[in-house]
């Protein structure tokens, strides 16, 4: 509970009511969660311990996420509105990664014996947990998101305090029982709740001077005024912005497995994805006739509903707020030309959606010309913007006209030529015939205005790391460099 007693209502997007409360976190909470994480990293017990006894407690709360998978999935779907499907396959990847970070930590950690060129001198490279760490995560992967920096961290020998977005909190809530039912110390994992309207959490924690590292996922705007807050502390931070990432279809692609690729780069988890491929560049020999398919596909197979129905393929936005942040792209890409290709919206929803008070919103494709805002400005939704082209080189040039670095995706059958254009595509993570996959061991980050920093695989752990060179003579070891004059004294 939050000290002065303020709690923020949790809204369920499947239709609009209030499903729970939660602590609204002030300055004094965010102040006594740092000062809990701080106390636990001095007293070194976590940090010190073997990074073996470490994996035990991330094995355990691994376990306990598998027991727990259809529960927590449950809250995570009426919390932030993803079909269940999609919540069971994030349970399942939260305790991936906490099994993936214990395995991998022990080596990982291990000090390193350095070369060096002179005889009596040796050195190694430790590995320490970088301190105490911030973790600002957002609301459409809500535990994942939290796992993919807390599970690391942990590994690292960190101390951590985590701050879910006010929109999703509920299952990062469940991770701090778990971790403490797994056997991690009291003080090593503090969750906070809370935010706007009402609450600054996020900010003061992102503010706070006594943090070691920051890592924060969300929007861009959020992203540099934190990396501000850092600059003052001279602190470490890892961000994960925005993205507009672009899928090309060559004309040799096999369209069938395209299709089905591009819906799921744009409708998974209602388009709500920071590597969403929002952006498909088709070659223009095969345009019409793949444009026609996906839309068939689309119309066919994509079931916007209550997420907790089996059926149910996309559920509702987040919040209201996100669905009308929807609603004005969708209108301005009218107003700027954009050739819509689904038909009226309103068939999407069947009576009883439409009058459930959620926030649904119907998928949209267009057509849209290259100086569209549609085209270039971050929409988060389930709304595609489609262009075509006529060469490789021109492919690349357009996915790689935008401020964000992402990811992106190349679709084809000849694979050198698919690798040539993969080569060329400045981001992060460029995925070759698929789209989205992600596993605990590849590295997933962005370059430009996607950020900075590693989450995933080995690079994840590194940075919850401090690096310490220890250089080491034996004993009566020295240079002799000052030497008596051999000059006689005047």
């Amino acid at each position: 509970d939050a000290k002065g007693g303020a709690v923020l209502p949790v809204v369920s997007p499947r239709d609009g009511t209030v499903i729970a409360e939660v602590a609204n976190a002030a300055g004094e909470d965010v102040s006594a969660a740092v000062a809990a994480a701080r106390s636990a990293s001095d007293a070194g017990a976590w940090a010190a311990m073997p990074a073996t006894d470490r994996g035990k407690a991330l094995h355990r709360m691994a376990h306990q996420i598998r027991e727990e998978r259809l529960d927590l999935a449950r809250w995570e779907t009426l919390d932030c509105g993803k079909p269940l499907a999609e919540s069971l396959a994030d349970m399942d990847a939260c305790a991936d990664f906490f099994s993936y970070y214990a395995e991998i930590a022990p080596k990982a950690l291990e000090s390193e014996s350095l070369p060096v060129p002179e005889d009596g001198v040796s050195s190694h490279l430790t590995k320490e947990p970088v301190g105490v760490v911030g973790c600002i995560t957002p609301w459409n992967f809500p535990l994942m998101q939290a796992v993919v920096k807390v599970a690391p961290a942990l590994a690292a020998g960190c101390s951590v305090v985590l701050k879910p977005s006010p929109w999703a909190s509920l299952t990062c809530l469940h991770l701090g029982r778990i971790a403490a039912s797994s056997g991690v110390p009291p003080g090593v994992l503090n969750v906070i709740t809370g935010g706007p309207p009402g609450g600054d959490a996020g900010v003061i924690l992102g503010q706070h001077p006594d943090l070691d590292k920051l890592s924060f996922t969300g929007s861009g705007p959020t992203g540099q005024a934190l990396l501000h807050a850092s600059a003052e502390n001279l602190r470490p931070t890892s961000l994960e912005l925005g993205g507009k990432s672009a899928m090309i279809v060559l004309e040799d692609a096999d369209l069938e497995s395209c299709v089905d690729w591009a819906m799921v780069g744009i409708f998974l988890c209602t388009g709500q994805v920071c590597s969403a491929t929002s952006r498909l560049l088709v070659h223009e020999a095969v345009a019409d006739r793949f444009l026609g398919a996906l839309v068939d596909a689309t119309r066919h197979r994509l079931r916007v509903g209550d997420p907790l129905d089996p059926e149910t393929n996309m559920g509702p936005c987040v919040s209201r707020e996100q669905l009308e942040k929807i609603n004005r792209a969708i209108e301005s890409a009218r107003v700027e030309g954009c050739e819509a290709l689904l038909g009226d919206p309103e068939e999407w929803l069947s009576p009883a959606v439409a009058a459930s008070g959620g926030f649904y919103v119907a998928p949209q494709i267009f057509k849209a010309p290259l100086e569209s805002s549609l085209w270039n400005e971050e929409v988060f939704g389930p709304v595609l913007a489609v262009h075509t082209f006529s060469t490789d080189d021109e492919a690349v040039a357009l996915a790689n006209a935008t401020c964000y670095g992402l990811a992106n995706c190349v679709m084809g059958s000849s694979t050198d030529r698919v690798r040539r254009v993969s080569a060329s595509l400045r981001s992060g993570v460029v995925w070759e015939n698929c789209n989205q996959p992600l596993y605990p061991s590849t590295p997933f980050g962005g370059c430009k205005q996607s950020g900075f920093g590693r989450e995933y695989g080995h690079l994840g752990l590194e940075e919850f790391v401090s690096h310490k060179t220890t250089i080491s003579a034996d004993p009566g070891f020295c240079w002799n460099w000052y030497q008596p004059s051999t000059t006689p004294d005047k």
